[in-house]
């Protein structure tokens, strides 16, 4: 029997973890299995597609961060393997945006994990932290303005770097709502995808509407989060209807629900 390495596991449950993100449904202005949500250029299979890509980018980046302490050496090289996926990602997807957050996201979780070989969630957080937080001299070289990055300068907001570089908060309270439990119902992540568009300043919908329109999509959602039965509720309607109207795309919060996910289901071997 060929034992799999705690990288080659680490790639696998990423990949699987976008995956899940992808098909899970409802997921108002998202695509799903059933939905393009406000997309017109993307479909599950794109998805699908652009996730089974990013095996080889996880991979690179779980071994090289094996060896090596986290330093600005490391920084730069899980930045490289990064923006590498993101070219593989694109020849997979024909230069459609599908995972250029999940990249940088998984990327330093993953990067972490590997570095530290644990599972303990406090570790793994504070890590992240120190790891996003050091600056990467080659990124000014590769970077285009992205609107993620106009929306903060513009809004004062925190972004996906931010996010990480802040031991990823958003994370840690969706964990700390599924609370360990490994096989959780869809009524309770769909709980967590309503508590990601309530807290989350998705860079993404500020971009397709505006900073008013994400703080009434966001009220809206924290009370479908209240809701009894969240379907059912008047909020999570309203939520539905917005991400129509405005073509609502809250791509940062799938990210961080893809990467909650993935946390909640990690095996490996630990040290």
């Amino acid at each position: 029997m060929i034992k799999v390495s705690n990288a080659e596991k680490l790639a696998e449950q990423a990949v699987a973890a976008l995956k899940w993100e992808a098909n899970f449904s409802p997921k108002p202005g998202l695509v799903t299995k059933s939905s393009n949500g406000s997309h017109k250029d993307m479909n599950i299979d794109l998805f699908i597609k652009s996730a089974d890509s990013l095996y080889d980018t996880f991979l690179r980046i779980a071994n090289v961060s094996k060896s090596i302490p986290i330093s600005v050496v490391l920084r730069e090289k899980v930045g490289a393997i990064g923006r590498d996926g993101e070219k593989a990602m694109l020849t997979a997807t024909h230069g459609v945006n599908t995972h250029k957050g999940a990249i940088w996201a998984l990327g330093i979780i993953v990067a972490v994990i590997s570095n530290q070989s644990t599972t303990d969630m406090s570790i793994i957080f504070q890590k992240c932290g120190e790891l996003a937080s050091i600056a990467d001299r080659y990124v000014q070289l590769h970077s285009k303005t992205t609107y993620g990055i106009q929306v903060k300068k513009v809004y004062k907001i925190n972004g996906a770097r931010e996010e990480a570089a802040n031991g990823f908060p958003h994370v840690k309270t969706s964990l700390r709502l599924i609370n360990g439990q490994m096989v959780t119902d869809q009524l309770a992540w769909l709980r967590v995808l309503c508590l990601l568009y309530a807290t989350v300043d998705d860079t993404n919908v500020i971009h397709r509407s505006s900073l008013s329109v994400l703080r009434v999509f966001q009220n809206e959602a924290k009370q479908a989060f209240e809701a009894p039965v969240i379907q059912e509720s008047l909020a999570f309607k309203q939520v539905t209807k917005m991400a129509e109207d405005y073509q609502i795309s809250p791509g940062g919060c799938a990210d961080l629900f893809a990467a909650t996910y993935f946390l909640n289901n990690l095996v490996i071997e630990e040290d």
